[in-house]
């Protein structure tokens, strides 16, 4: 007996090697018309009818073209008329063109290669032609309700710039105290003159914090 036939349309011949290649690397036995039907003297019709008969399991390889194809709905045909519920998996359709299924085909869950790199194309060929389930190898984990997260209190579940401002007013309030109880009101005092100059400075910083803190918010 032979694992696989690969049926495809003759502009997807690219895509049947390549497939053909995948599976016969892992060990599987199959046919290929451009391989096993073409050398010379070979009558392809009765080799292609031979192979047919004695292949387990059908590659549809899923295109436009193959919608098109006489010869590629008389190859499925003939395995979905033995297992029309799908039960045996006798055909597994490959999409290398997104939505091509057709009526009948488009009952049956394809394995698509569109947009996978060679490596994620080949995983997913081989893991939809083995017989076995498609449970994952890990634990995929408890997906109910966690514990709610409370956020940490005090200064630690502020926003950073909110937090700034919080430390730049509490320094503009400490040395606003500072120049109150140090004030001498004598004329002329330089001491009494820094401390207004350090407390603008600080105010001005502030009010800058302020005004981009309020703008990131309304």
């Amino acid at each position: 007996m032979i694992d696989f036939f690969v049926s495809y349309a003759e502009d997807d011949l690219s895509w049947a090697e390549w497939i053909g290649w995948q599976l016969e690397s892992a060990g599987y036995s199959v046919r290929l018309r451009a391989w096993d039907h073409a050398l010379p003297g070979t009558n392809r019709v009765l080799a292609e009818d031979s192979d047919l008969g004695n292949a387990e399991r059908l590659i549809a390889v899923l295109s436009p073209d193959y919608q098109l194809s006489a010869d590629s709905r008389a190859q499925w045909s003939a395995f979905l008329r033995t297992d029309p519920a799908g039960e045996r998996r006798r055909i597994v359709p490959v999409e290398v063109v997104p939505g091509h299924g057709g009526a009948l085909l488009g009952n049956l869950e394809p394995v698509s290669l569109v947009g996978l790199d060679r490596r994620a194309a080949q995983r997913a060929l081989l893991a939809a032609v083995r017989e076995t389930r498609l449970k994952p190898s890990r634990n995929p984990g408890y997906p109910g309700r966690r514990a709610p997260a409370y956020p940490a209190g005090g200064l630690a579940a502020l926003a950073p710039d909110t937090r700034m401002l919080l430390i730049l007013l509490g320094i503009d309030g400490a040395a606003f105290l500072y120049g109150a109880l140090a004030y001498t009101g004598r004329s002329g005092n330089s001491g009494d003159l820094w401390r207004s100059l350090v407390f603008v400075l600080l105010l001005v910083v502030t009010l800058r914090s302020t005004g981009r803190w309020w703008r990131r918010r309304f």
